[in-house]
């Protein structure tokens, strides 16, 4: 008789960041039904992980299209947060914030490298710092709504364009 072989364990394979960041594990708990409490604490640290690596690479010049996106939605979901009343009072933080990364943006379509300037750095960094406290305190169903609003924003067209 013999014995019978234990399957091997599958390979790690890391997911990777996308310019949507972490957003997506908000997604699926909210298709699990999982909306009446805050975020997991492993929930924000992932979420934090890939707008904090990705304002990083900014800061560095190591960024590319995709860290500059990433940071914009979070930027965009925490300014979406104010408006519905979680850390109103920061509400113009984000919009210098959201200010600075396009200028990023039309800096980049010159020199094709993702740099962020002096204010810039400062606003997004103080920006997010509000966005980590507010998805610590924000439910899920109001995290999940502000990404449909930050959706349904962009399909309307309501986005930054460079001037004619």
């Amino acid at each position: 008789m013999t014995k019978a072989k234990k399957p091997r364990n599958k390979k790690y394979v890391p997911k990777p960041v996308t310019r949507h960041g972490g957003l997506v594990a908000i997604a699926m708990c909210h298709a699990r039904g999982e909306n009446a409490s805050t975020l997991s604490q492993d929930q924000t640290t992932d979420i934090g992980l890939a707008y904090w690596l990705s304002f990083e690479n900014l800061r560095t010049g190591d960024a590319n299209e995709e860290s500059w996106c990433c940071v914009v939605c979070s930027l965009n979901v925490g300014l979406v947060l104010c408006e519905k009343g979680i850390g109103a009072e920061f509400e113009q933080a984000f919009v210098t914030a959201l200010d600075g990364a396009f200028r990023a943006k039309i800096r980049s379509a010159r020199t094709g490298n993702f740099r962020l300037d002096g204010e810039a750095l400062r606003g997004i960094e103080e920006a997010l710092q509000v966005h980590e406290q507010q998805m610590a305190i924000a439910k899920r169903w109001e995290v999940t709504q502000a990404l449909n609003t930050v959706r349904s924003r962009i399909d309307a067209g309501n986005v930054y364009r460079e001037a004619a």
